[in-house]
């Protein structure tokens, strides 16, 4: 007798359908399986065999042969468990076949019968509520992530056995639709930035301060060069708090790539945080970006609709910095390999932090590096990816005395024009004004020139500014993409020749020479 079940294999962002088909014919008791299953579904032959046995159910003592099409699909992960299981129990007549008709199934097996939960929930969720599945089968603690989708229905149980009897008698699970209701609620209610929010003051570094407000206002990115104990970390971990409130797709995304990575198995729980990533300078292009046999998502995309922070940039190795050339400028990652490629979203606000030269210490008597060393140490670097951090700003260390003076300085002293609440009301204004309510940075030439509201006497002035300082074409469009932002900033409806000064602030030295 043949059997069908429905399920999904991740493949990158997204969730691509696989039928579960299992046989029974004549022949002796074994378990094949076939379609390019992975080793942990090569193993689930043992576990699917005793979860049957310790549930009460009838073992198959055929010939099985499942079958998991399309075949030329590599599937990988324990989450085909349980489709195998309903489909082994309806084959042999335990179950009926009309139970199965439009339900998705996912989950691990333990040998206990007990349905356990795996990593990519929602993403299966959403392409079985894009595919008008009738329900999704999976473990109790994956019911709250799967809930997060709309208009699905979860059939969830903590067993094997319960979950055949809840699919025997078709019951809806009333607690799930109210936790479901629960989410929506707190989806639909981002609650505005605290007005109070505001930058925490550094002694000396009021420029720094500025330019990290910008950056959260038009998701610019932001170099900070220093010698240490300036405060270039301290700012970095700042920028989370000052964007903006995660709009319902944004925390959909960020929850889904989460889940994907398996960092948040079993816990149910949407993100309502903008993520922060800081790797290590030590990290693999792959740890960076991405990748492996069955593709997962790397810190670039773990920091997607958030923070990634490079600390000491110029220690990366050059090979692994240029790879974030391109996503950096798409918004996205796509992974390619002989047999398949997947897309992971990038959308990131990056922040790199470095010394001015390799003992950290440059234009001080305390510096031992020579002219040669300092060209070498920022050699590491490519103009390239230089080119493409819209801020880049030199700090100086804090005199003795501005110290005493921050911390006497109160806080409601502070420009109010950089606090968190500007920037969201920033924020609206680009979503109202530019094209499918991108950011300034990511207008595109065409789109800043129709929607930029840039006027004559600004172009003017611009154009002799890239004719001075010898900026690329990509770093010219930049610095007007910034003035935009301080425009938007000040609430100015047009980017005026104050605004565009402002920016050039935040272009401290052409890429095209060491720092010096």
């Amino acid at each position: 007798m043949l059997a069908r079940c429905l399920s999904a294999s991740l493949l990158g962002f997204d969730a691509i359908p696989v039928t579960v088909e299992v046989d029974l014919a004549p022949g002796l008791p074994g378990l094949q399986l076939v379609g390019l299953p992975d080793t942990a579904i090569q193993e689930s032959r043992e576990r699917v065999r005793a979860a049957l046995r310790n549930s009460g159910f009838r073992g198959p003592l055929v010939r099985v042969v499942v079958n998991l099409a399309p075949a030329d699909l590599r599937k990988e992960g324990p989450a085909f468990d349980l489709p195998i299981a309903l489909a082994l129990l309806v084959a042999s007549g335990q179950l009926d076949a009309p139970v199965l008709n439009g339900l998705w199934c996912a989950g691990e097996l333990g040998l206990d019968g007990s349905i356990r939960p795996c990593r990519g929930i929602l993403a299966i969720a959403c392409q079985a509520a894009e595919q008008q599945a009738r329900a999704l089968a999976i473990s109790a603690d994956d019911a709250a992530e799967a809930s997060l989708v709309k208009d699905l229905a979860i059939r969830s149980a903590t067993t094997l056995r319960e979950l055949v009897e809840r699919l025997h008698s078709d019951r809806d699970e009333a607690p799930q639709r109210c936790r479901q209701s629960e989410q929506e609620a707190i989806l639909q209610s981002a609650p505005a930035p605290p007005a109070t929010n505001r930058l925490l003051h550094l002694p000396g570094q009021d420029l720094a301060r500025q330019g990290l407000a910008i950056a959260a206002a038009g998701g610019h990115h932001l170099l900070l060069v220093g010698p240490p104990g300036c405060g270039k970390t301290v700012l970095a971990h700042q920028l989370p708090s000052l964007l903006p409130p995660l709009d319902r797709k944004e925390a959909l995304d960020i929850t889904r790539l989460h889940s994907i990575a398996g960092l948040i198995r079993g816990k149910g729980q949407l993100i309502r945080q903008r993520p922060f990533r800081s790797p290590h300078h030590s990290a693999t292009a792959v740890a960076l970006l991405g990748g492996g046999a069955n593709p997962r998502p790397g810190e670039l995309s773990l920091a997607h609709g958030g923070v990634l922070f490079l600390d000491e940039l110029t220690e990366f190795p050059r090979s692994v910095l240029d790879q974030l050339r391109q996503p950096l400028e798409e918004g996205e990652i796509w992974l390619s390999r002989a047999r398949l490629s997947c897309r992971f979203p990038s959308q990131v606000t990056l922040v790199a932090a470095a010394n001015p030269c390799p003992c950290g210490w440059s234009g001080d008597r305390r510096c031992i590096c020579s002219e040669l060393k300092r060209r070498r140490y920022w050699g590491r670097l490519s103009g390239p990816l230089l080119d493409r951090l819209d801020l880049q700003l030199k700090l100086e260390p804090a005199e003795p005395n501005s110290l005493r003076q921050s911390m006497a300085e109160d806080s409601a002293q502070q420009d109010p024009t950089f606090s968190a609440a500007s920037i969201h009301r920033a924020r609206v204004r680009m979503r109202q004004r530019n094209p499918d309510g991108v950011t300034n940075r990511e207008l595109s030439a065409e789109g800043l020139q129709r929607h930029g509201r840039l006027g004559a006497e600004t172009i003017s002035h611009w154009e002799e500014v890239i004719r001075a300082r010898r900026l690329s074409m990509r770093s010219g469009l930049r610095l007007l993409r910034v003035a935009r932002t301080v425009a938007d900033l000040h609430a100015n409806d047009q980017v005026t020749l104050e605004n565009l000064a402002s920016a050039l602030c935040f272009r401290a030295f052409d890429v095209a020479e060491p720092w010096s």
